[in-house]
């Protein structure tokens, strides 16, 4: 992977090429803006983004763009890892393993490798923009340790699940759009995680 000024100037010019500010880029990893502009101008990244920063701009660079060792072709970069897509009132039942639906027919490519419990959603509206945008397929692993800034699916008393980003505040836990017109939900004991969202999957073509 490339350090220095050649990571700083690699992360300008994805930032560029997708569109977005730093802030949008600072808001999707949960940190502070300042940080982002860091990354530019040292080229230091903290290893645990380096996952995230190859699949926060997968859709406009490849991760040699980033330095990284280039996959060849789909073989090599979804090792043969498929992920059921459920429903969002299925992903909802995952809470209570009985009630599973039986296996989908559809599936979705994964980059690691996933847990058996692990499913797949396809993003429906806007309320996670820019960053997830309507048919955008998202892995979800249930069995993860929720941690603030993780985006996360949940279900709240027996509704369908929803999808936003985890905030926690002391005693306090929230849940965030990433899009900025939709209001905050703080979580009460009627609100349960499904599951942590660890990639993200869209096709254009």
């Amino acid at each position: 992977m490339y350090t220095g000024k050649q990571l700083g100037d690699a992360i300008k010019t994805a930032i560029e090429l997708k569109g977005v500010r730093k802030a949008d880029v600072a808001r999707a990893f949960a940190i502070k803006p300042p940080s982002v502009t860091s990354w530019i101008q040292t080229g230091r990244v903290d290893k645990a983004h380096i996952d995230k920063l190859v699949s926060y701009f997968a859709d406009v660079v490849k991760p040699e763009h980033f330095g990284i060792g280039a996959f060849e072709d789909n073989e090599v970069l979804f090792n043969g890892f498929k992920i059921p897509l459920l429903s969002w009132i299925d992903a909802a039942k995952q809470l209570d393993r009985k009630t599973l639906p039986v296996a989908s027919n559809i599936w979705v490519p994964a980059l690691r490798k996933p847990s058996a419990q692990a499913f797949a959603l396809e993003i429906k509206g806007d309320s996670m923009e820019p960053e997830f945008t309507a048919g955008d397929k998202i892995v979800v692993e249930p069995e993860l340790p929720v941690q603030h800034g993780n985006f996360v699916v949940v279900r709240e008393s027996g509704n369908e699940a929803m999808f936003k980003q985890y905030v926690s505040e002391g005693n306090r836990h929230y849940l965030k759009p990433l899009n900025n017109r939709y209001p905050i939900i703080e979580m009460s004991d009627q609100f349960h995680i499904c599951g942590i969202v660890t990639e993200k999957f869209k096709i254009y073509i």
